[in-house]
């Protein structure tokens, strides 16, 4: 049986409250095993979303980079002041939220996840779903869900 090494931490992030918390979470276990963090922020495409609506493509797209562009600017904020003295990287990217942290856990070369959930009941979970949930059903690395 081999040790669990830790080399590499993939944090996602939605900039709310909780996010603080999870990043506790996450920078105590990076400092634990002297791992790389990483915090990833997944920005839904709007184009996804707002296919089925009579909102003009174009104005959509013009939308998602000036979201884009201020996540970068708070991922910068949020890596100041959640590091916590360990080696840390941010990255903001659009897409499919699930989706995206599971492709960036598998080419990033992460060890495990450390990842939050809102906790959502009822209806806002069937509505919305649980990135968090997705995320540990086809995670191929340990997830660690905090909350």
């Amino acid at each position: 049986m081999s040790a669990f090494a830790v080399k590499k931490i993939l944090c996602p992030i939605d900039f709310s409250p909780n996010s603080e918390l999870v990043a506790g979470c996450a920078v105590s276990i990076a400092k634990t095993y002297n791992a790389l963090l990483e915090f990833i922020f997944v920005s839904p495409l709007l184009t996804d979303i707002g296919g089925h609506q009579e909102i003009e493509v174009k104005a959509l797209q013009d939308m998602e980079q000036r979201i884009l562009k201020g996540s970068d600017a708070n991922m910068d904020k949020f890596i100041k002041a959640h590091s916590g003295g360990v080696s840390t990287t941010g990255v903001v990217l659009p897409g499919n939220p699930a989706e995206t942290i599971l492709q960036r856990a598998k080419d990033g070369g992460a060890d495990l996840i450390v990842i939050g959930t809102h906790g959502r009941k009822g209806f806002d979970h069937i509505l919305f779903g649980s990135v968090a949930e997705k995320v540990v059903r086809s995670a191929s690395v340990p997830v660690l869900v905090a909350r």
